[in-house]
């Protein structure tokens, strides 16, 4: 186990990491989610809640039982039938697929190495000087008086 928010075995996780491979694989000088490590992003983000940590381990079920009907574990496949097996589980499991999807790139498009090879870097506070307050807007609230009722 990788971390205190461990909730897969290693095989488990070696299962998703080539999963989110082929969700979102290499393009380019950008690698595979997998190849990022993003399996721990979706897998922390589960073990911080039971009904998603539930829906990640059936969801891997169901992909090694889609990939048992194909003739072998989902990583011995290939890639064709590895396509083919995710969309036999986007149709019969289709919450678990949307949320590994999201999940899956939610990770990806914040990790540092992808935002550097698409040329986006987040904003930073430092990056910008607010404009200072202009105190004479509460001009007109402070007029009106108080709108509430006090509770005591």
């Amino acid at each position: 186990m990788t971390s205190n928010n461990s909730i897969l075995s290693d095989a488990q996780r070696s299962l998703l990491s080539t999963v989110l491979n082929r969700i979102v694989p290499a393009a380019g000088d950008v690698p595979a989610a997998g190849d990022l490590g993003i399996a721990d992003f979706v897998e922390s983000v589960a073990a911080a809640s039971s009904g998603k940590r539930r829906t990640l381990m059936d969801g891997l079920v169901c992909i090694e039982l889609a990939a048992s009907e194909r003739g072998g574990t989902f990583a011995a496949l290939a890639e064709p039938a590895q396509v083919e097996a995710l969309q036999s589980v986007e149709t019969s499991n289709p919450e678990f697929f949307q949320e590994l999807v999201t999940q899956t790139y939610r990770g990806y498009y914040t990790n540092e190495t992808v935002c550097g090879a698409l040329g986006y870097r987040p904003p930073n506070r430092e990056d910008y000087d607010p404009l200072p307050f202009d105190e004479s807007l509460l001009e007109p609230v402070r007029q009106r008086g108080q709108v509430w009722t006090d509770a005591g």
